[in-house]
């Protein structure tokens, strides 16, 4: 498998940019994947996000 490139991006941003490139939502778990973070790496940009109102979070999907 190889590594996937985003743009020069810090991790939120790049959270951020691939909700965008996805239609403003995509399942938590796909995320992860793209991300290729552990979940608890992930979730703490995803509660960082949310606490600053730029994603909200409904069950597993993440949501712009």
């Amino acid at each position: 498998m190889t590594k996937k490139t985003y743009p020069s991006l810090s991790p939120n941003d790049r959270i951020l940019w691939v909700l965008t490139n996805n239609g403003g939502n995509m399942d938590r778990s796909r995320l992860r994947q793209d991300m290729e973070m552990t979940y608890a790496d992930l979730d703490a940009i995803l509660t960082k996000l949310e606490l600053e109102g730029k994603i909200r979070r409904s069950g597993e999907i993440i949501k712009l």
